[in-house]
C-alpha cells in the first residue's frame, strides 16, 4: 500500500500522478535514438577487383579487343603493340567509370586486371603449344609448318624451367606493368580534366 502522498510507486517506480506520467514519456523519447536507415545496397561502391563483376566484365572485354588488335598488330606492325597494351588498360579505366574519376590506384587495378587476363589467354596458348610440341610427331610437324623457327625455341618450349623463367614470367610483368600504366594514365587524365 502506498502512502496518500506517495508520487511513484516504491516497488516498481510507477509514477501516480499524470503530469509525471506525461514528463517521463517526454524523457523516453529524447533518450530513444532515432534510426539511422542504412544505404541501399546498389549505392555502396564494390572495390575494384576480382569481387567486383562490373570491373571483372570490363576488363576482360577490354583484354579480348586487345588480345585480336595485338596478333593483328603483331602480323602487320609490331613495335606498335605495346601501345596496344596501354591503350587496353586506359580504356579499361575509361570505361569503368564512364564520367566520373577514379583514383590513380583504382585506374592501375583495372589495367592490371586487363593484363592478368591477357597473361592468362598467352599461357594457355604457350601450355597448348607446348604440349603439342612434347611429342616426336609435333616437332616434325613445327619445323615443317614452320622452317624459320629456331631449334633452341623449340628446345626451350619443351623445357618445362627455361619455358617459365625465359618466357612466362617476363612476359607476365611486361603484359600487367603496361597495362597497369595505362589505367593509372587513364585515371590521371580523369582527375585533372576536373
Amino acid at each position: 500500500m502506498l502512502p496518500p502522498d506517495a508520487r511513484f510507486c516504491h516497488k516498481c517506480g510507477k509514477p501516480q500522478y499524470e503530469e509525471d506520467v506525461a514528463r517521463l514519456a517526454e524523457l523516453e523519447a529524447e533518450m530513444t535514438p532515432t534510426p539511422v536507415a542504412a544505404p541501399a545496397p546498389e549505392l555502396i561502391a564494390k572495390p575494384i577487383g576480382i569481387g567486383n563483376l562490373r570491373a571483372v566484365g570490363i576488363t576482360m572485354a577490354v583484354a579480348a579487343l586487345a588480345l585480336v588488335c595485338m596478333v593483328l598488330a603483331s602480323m602487320v606492325a609490331p613495335p606498335i603493340v605495346p601501345i596496344i597494351l596501354c591503350a587496353a588498360g586506359f580504356a579499361a579505366a575509361r570505361f569503368y567509370r564512364g564520367s566520373s574519376s577514379i583514383t590513380a590506384l583504382a585506374g592501375a587495378i583495372l589495367g592490371t586486371m586487363t593484363g592478368v587476363w591477357l597473361f592468362l589467354v598467352f599461357a594457355l596458348s604457350v601450355a597448348v603449344v607446348t604440349v603439342s610440341l612434347s611429342s616426336p610427331d609435333g616437332e616434325q610437324l613445327a619445323k615443317a609448318f614452320s622452317p624459320k623457327v629456331p631449334v633452341e625455341m623449340i628446345h626451350m618450349l619443351q623445357d618445362p624451367h627455361q619455358m617459365v623463367t625465359g618466357v612466362l614470367v617476363p612476359t607476365f610483368f611486361v603484359l600487367v606493368i603496361i597495362a597497369a600504366f595505362g589505367g593509372l594514365l587513364a585515371a590521371r587524365l580523369r582527375t585533372r580534366g576536373r
